[in-house]
């Protein structure tokens, strides 16, 4: 799996992520995206149906839209086929910045305690990273639809999603890696890609 580098306009920092996301590109519009993410659907064996695409297409779009006004940075689209399964799911890494109280050494610790009051469901921890401390939230909660981005409709589904709350050296702020997925099967490899991207990171 060769990395592809990575880098933002917002935040101070590099990192590099797996060749196989298609990465959702914010600084062009929509409309290319789409036209991005239909030629990779087209290239994958065997094709989604027509019907998959033009949901997926429709989810992107929607996704773009939310993922600007949240602030993300970087966002990138897993497609793999689960073991055992016909079809295909989605696995979604994104990076957010995010304001932060602090700009010092007590900001992870400060941030675990508040995450930890917020989310008492959620498993909150503090995990030492090469480029230094950082927050790991994981949690697991019922959506009203699927987010797997080529499938359309079936129902309440779960999604299980780990966020890395990464400070930024000498800023109020933070970057937020977050992985998200539905196939929980495969959640393993899902917080391997992020770890394995977050020990990548490296500051301007």
């Amino acid at each position: 799996m060769s990395p592809t580098a990575a880098s933002t306009t917002e935040l101070p920092m590099s990192f590099s992520v797996p060749e196989q996301f298609h990465e959702v590109d914010f600084t062009v519009s929509a409309e290319d995206n789409t036209n991005k993410l239909i030629d990779k659907l087209n290239m994958v064996n065997p094709r989604p149906s027509d019907e998959q695409i033009a949901h997926a297409v429709l989810a992107q779009q929607a996704m773009y839209e939310m993922l600007a006004a949240a602030g993300a940075v970087w966002a990138g689209i897993l497609l793999c086929r689960p073991e055992g399964e016909g079809h295909l799911s989605s696995v979604m890494l994104t990076v957010t910045a995010r304001p932060s109280e602090l700009a010092n050494e007590q900001t992870v610790h400060r941030l675990a305690r508040t995450m930890g009051a917020i989310y008492p469901d959620a498993e909150v921890g503090v995990v030492r990273l090469p480029c230094g401390d950082a927050v790991v939230l994981t949690e697991e909660a019922k959506v009203d639809r699927p987010v797997n981005l080529l499938v359309d409709g079936g129902g309440p589904t779960r999604v299980r999603q780990m966020h890395v709350f990464v400070p930024i050296p000498d800023r109020y702020a933070m970057a937020d890696f977050a992985v998200a997925t539905e196939n929980i099967p495969q959640w393993d490899e899902c917080v391997d890609i992020v770890g394995a991207v977050c020990k990548t990171i490296e500051f301007a």
